[in-house]
């Protein structure tokens, strides 16, 4: 007999929320009462979760305010890249992905059909809000790995998955597999495709690893204007733009005038496996923490928040999964909350990153888009 899964109501409420970088007291209770929900989903059903929370401490239950969000005990993303934590049975995973890194361990995440729902629905929301969806048929030039050849690649899945903001007309993925077997950078075959669909009169969008975009616009001498309605959004990690001492502005303005973009339709992405959850910049170039999320900083040494300003490492929630006990995460990577409001309008709080903590590099997507640059 099929064990029946109990319906996690305020979950479902709060990641098919509209206009997400709004926020408001009713949204903040509804996210509050839907992390209280998850944390004692797992707890019945994880074991481990379940020592954990009792190691810290900690009673679900206790999740009654905003500021009790900060009181979740954290899993590390080290140790999701060593064990496979799951709270429903594993015949009830629809989808299992795994992170990027080339070298050690990945890992895995996994979704039940309704999770992955979820999940659909609060980077839905991010896209309409920032007028991202169009009916027009739409070009795609893609600066990730193939996903025929990457079927379990988060970030192949991830950026395939947002093509359906805009129908596919065609499409070509720069990062395929050469005949030894090793990913390659296809330069010469993307700038093909990228003059040919500047031709073609169809918005054309660009997405993927800022560190094989930033590799082609050496190829450009000459702009080649992009149609009306084009855009440019850029994800998976800068750690490879960045070491050749490409700051994201520079890039920014660096790509608008190669491919006559306006600066407003040129904007980065930010996530990772262990997570799922989607932050896209605003307008205005600014990480905004939708009202199904809550980013918070801590001090590396003490784990204490960090006050606006100071930097610290990300702590993640999102109370989307129930497949896996990933309802707060602490990420390695670094950051600071802004101490002002961003000038776009949403009231949401920001944040910025500014790099990756720790003493070992892992080996995410950027790390590894970087090699393969090196190695074309």
């Amino acid at each position: 007999m099929t064990e029946s899964i109990p319906s996690l109501p305020n979950a479902e409420k709060i990641c098919r929320i509209r206009e997400p970088h709004v926020w408001s007291e009713e949204k903040s209770r509804l996210m509050v009462a839907a992390c209280r929900e998850m944390a004692m989903f797992h707890e019945r059903r994880c074991p481990e979760l379940s020592f954990l929370y009792r190691r810290r401490g900690f009673d679900p239950a206790s999740l009654k305010e905003e500021t009790d969000i900060g009181k979740l005990p954290m899993l590390g993303v080290t140790a999701m890249k060593r064990y496979l934590l799951t709270s429903l049975p594993q015949d009830r995973a629809a989808l299992k992905l795994t992170s990027s890194g080339t070298r050690g361990q990945k890992t895995q995440i996994w979704f039940d059909p309704e999770s992955l729902d979820r999940c659909q629905a609060m980077l839905s929301s991010q896209w309409e809000e920032e007028g991202l969806v169009s009916q027009e048929p739409t070009n795609y030039l893609m600066f990730v790995y193939d996903p025929r050849e990457a079927k379990d690649l988060g970030i192949a899945f991830s950026d395939k998955n947002q093509q359906r903001f805009a129908p596919v007309a065609r499409s070509f993925y720069a990062i395929r597999k050469n005949p030894q077997g090793e990913w390659a950078f296809q330069k010469q075959d993307a700038l093909r495709a990228l003059r040919e669909f500047s031709t073609e009169g169809r918005p054309v969008r660009i997405f993927g690893i800022p560190s094989f975009i930033h590799d082609l616009l050496d190829e450009i001498s000459e702009p080649i204007v992009l149609p009306p309605g084009s855009w440019m959004v850029t994800g998976g990690g800068w750690k490879a733009a960045e070491d050749k001492r490409v700051s994201r502005d520079f890039f920014r303005r660096r790509a608008s005038e190669s491919f006559g973009l306006p600066l407003e339709r040129i904007r980065d992405g930010y996530g990772m496996a262990e997570h799922s959850a989607p932050y896209i910049e605003c307008r205005r170039h600014r990480f905004h923490v939708p009202a199904y999320c809550r980013v918070l900083i801590r001090d590396p040494l003490t784990l204490e928040p960090a006050p606006p300003g100071r930097t610290g490492l990300l702590e993640l929630v999102a109370p989307y999964n129930a497949m896996m006990p990933n309802l707060a995460i602490l990420s390695t990577d670094m950051g600071f909350h802004h101490e002002d409001p961003c000038p776009c309008g949403y009231n949401s709080p920001t944040f910025a990153l500014v790099g990756r903590g720790g003493l070992t590099k892992h080996k995410g997507c950027a790390i590894h888009a970087g090699e393969i640059v090196q190695r074309n």
